[in-house]
């Protein structure tokens, strides 16, 4: 018998990955799964909610990463059992194996004061023609420097696919991130953003772009900079290294 998580997928206008990440669940036996809709538009996604199977819970206005709290889910699903939020473009990698959920659940027992588990995200198969490649590297390097005893990494969680204790809030820095082979792919790093999918070019369209970093060919100015003082934190390092 599987052991059954809620699971939240927070929702807006992308439909060919969730349903991806809905099979990969389905897969793994996972039944209990929440689609906590931000306000979508896209016709093939709005027909979908319509004749899905899973639990569609619908926001009037796209209340953003903080949905599944701000919908009452959380408060109603989660304030007892272990519980899962994921963005729906986050997919476990195929060599993922199915026991991730007790993995991550076992964490939690050896790290009493841990808020997440979640995956580490892939960065070495990211194609060249995905125009932001080098800078998501140099982004999520960072993520993978701190390498516990416990083979987990110390690193924050955002809404990639992660569990999360009883009650938990939207909290990010007290975080582990999973090792090999407990890998995901944020499948937006494999697009061609210069030949957009008609269903890419609808999300980029309607997207908002203070939730949206690394979708558009233009990077927003928050990225930049962080990225600015990562590549000269990398360049001290590398410095101190040979030196």
């Amino acid at each position: 018998m599987v052991k059954q998580y809620p699971v939240i997928i927070t929702v807006r206008d992308r439909l060919t990955c969730l349903k991806e990440l809905l099979n990969w669940l389905e897969t793994a036996g996972q039944t209990e799964i929440w689609l906590c809709d931000n306000a979508s538009t896209y016709p093939p996604l709005v027909d979908f909610l319509r004749t899905t199977n899973h639990h569609v819970v619908y926001n009037n206005y796209n209340l953003g990463h903080r949905a599944p709290w701000l919908s009452g889910l959380v408060p109603e699903l989660g304030h007892d059992r272990f519980f899962i939020i994921s963005d729906p473009d986050v997919i476990p990698d195929i060599n993922t194996p199915n026991d991730v959920f007790e993995v991550f659940e076992e964490a939690f027992v050896m790290n009493a004061k841990i808020d997440k588990v979640g995956f580490s995200l892939r960065i070495d198969d990211l194609p060249d023609h995905y125009i932001h490649k080098q800078d998501v590297i140099t982004w999520e390097s960072q993520f993978w420097r701190k390498k516990l005893s416990n083979g987990f990494y110390s690193a924050p969680i955002d809404t990639t696919f992660a569990m999360h204790r009883p009650g938990g809030g939207h909290v990010n820095a007290n975080s582990l991130r999973s090792a090999p082979p407990y890998l995901a792919r944020h499948l937006p790093w494999y697009y061609d953003l210069s030949k957009p999918s008609a269903e890419i070019d609808y999300y980029n369209k309607n997207a908002d772009q203070l939730i949206s970093n690394w979708n558009n060919e233009n990077l927003p100015a928050s990225v930049k900079a962080v990225l600015v003082k990562l590549r000269a934190e990398n360049i001290a390092r590398e410095q101190k290294f040979n030196g």
